[in-house]
């Protein structure tokens, strides 16, 4: 199976990308759906209630993502104390549920799985990819699509400040996909990567070429 790691900006695209892989037949690994299910367990709600205070809870008594997220996404030392702590909280099983996902896709058989991780370099989930794409857009563009969303600029620039510079991503990716044009352009240019891909790497499906062997096909 051909591990495809997906990283790039916040609203550069990069779920886009993934959704047409998907059409083309791979499987995507979401982490931020996994950690949301993570968080999503009662004892970790208590945990992050107890930890924040009560001013992270909506009116239905179940944590606010966006309460959340206005304090641990900030640029002062105390929201990223903030962040380690969700982090140190909602990472070690999310990763579990990644590694278990991995192995489950390729005992079936399938031949490309997506591994859309946040901080994939970070947490050194490079080294489990065969290749790695990065997507990025002019900020502009980016800002456009995020106050779609009812985001701010300034939450976007939040989000970057917590994660790798995007230039030092494009230097450790294999290919970087620059997303400034129309859809259609761009799952144009998807297509053709993933014959490429698939072309180039058509010896991954070897049985032998499993998550303990040697090179970057290594677990975290």
């Amino acid at each position: 199976m051909i591990v495809l790691g997906l990283v790039g900006t916040p609203a550069g695209g990069k779920s886009t990308v993934a959704e047409r892989l998907v059409e083309l037949g791979a499987t995507w690994i979401n982490a931020d759906l996994l950690a949301k299910t993570v968080m999503d367990q009662p004892d970790v709600q208590a945990d992050l209630i107890q930890h924040y205070g009560a001013s992270i809870v909506n009116n239905d008594d179940e944590i606010d993502r966006a309460k959340l997220a206005a304090l641990v996404f900030g640029d002062d030392d105390a929201s990223r104390s903030r962040l380690d702590y969700l982090e140190s909280r909602i990472h070690p099983e999310t990763k579990q549920l990644i590694k278990n996902q991995l192995f489950r896709f390729e005992k079936r058989g399938d031949s490309v799985a997506i591994l859309d991780v946040p901080l994939l370099f970070k947490s050194s989930w490079d080294r489990s990819c065969d290749e790695i794409w990065c997507v990025d857009s002019d900020k502009e563009i980016r800002i456009a699509r995020v106050r779609s969303r009812g985001w701010t600029p300034e939450h976007l620039q939040s989000r970057e400040k917590n994660q790798l510079e995007i230039a030092e991503k494009m230097r450790l990716s294999t290919r970087v996909i620059l997303n400034n044009g129309t859809l259609a352009e761009l799952n144009d240019t998807i297509s053709t990567l993933w014959s490429s891909l698939v072309r180039q790497h058509s010896a991954a499906s070897d049985p032998r070429h499993c998550f303990e062997g040697s090179g970057r096909k290594t677990l975290t």
